[in-house]
């Protein structure tokens, strides 16, 4: 390694610049291996296969992004079919959004996709060290006012079995009850 590409013992120590650093080097891995939606798109969609239709504003809550970005990601996706956004019955000013059979297809193969996808990503990590990695990740972002629960659902992603090195590393899913406010 040269020394251009040594990082100062300062930052090294930060685990927000290594988590940064992992974000950034995760977004140019899924800009490579040209996967058909990104991570919030897929997230969206998730979320209205395991818990239903939902407001644009109860999708934001739920995923932790701002609603202009849920927006913008619902405008995405209903323009490639995989949403349908209805009016609300009982208050016609909001919007009720909900995943449509195109968007369930997508879901499955993108279940797929996103597995493989972060295999390859994290081949480095062993079965443990995967492990290991989601749960201290997962107590790390668990602060007093949000609670993260693991969600059991028959149509979602509530566990992933991904071979990794010969043995089974269980991805479960999480719900946050609040949404999580970005640390900049």
């Amino acid at each position: 390694m040269t020394d251009s590409h040594r990082l100062p013992g300062r930052i090294v120590a930060l685990p927000m610049y290594l988590m940064l650093a992992l974000t950034r080097e995760g977004y140019r891995h899924a800009v490579r291996s040209k996967l058909p939606i990104r991570m919030p798109h897929y997230a969206v969609l998730a979320a209205l296969a395991e818990f239903g239709p939902s407001s644009q504003q109860g999708i934001a809550e739920r995923i932790g992004f701002d609603k202009s970005d849920v927006t913008k990601m619902i405008n995405r996706l209903e323009e490639l079919a995989l949403v349908q956004r209805t009016e609300d019955e009982a208050d016609r000013r909001r919007h009720s959004v909900s995943l449509t059979a195109k968007g369930r297809r997508q879901l499955e193969t993108s279940d797929k996709e996103v597995v493989a996808s972060m295999r390859t990503f994290l081949k480095g990590l062993s079965a443990q060290e995967y492990r290991q990695l989601q749960g201290l990740l997962l107590k790390a972002i668990q602060v007093p006012t949000i609670r993260m629960q693991p969600v059991e659902h028959r149509e979602s992603l509530a566990r992933l079995f991904v071979k990794r090195g010969g043995a089974r590393v269980e991805v479960g899913r999480v719900r946050t009850n609040r949404r999580l406010s970005s640390c900049t």
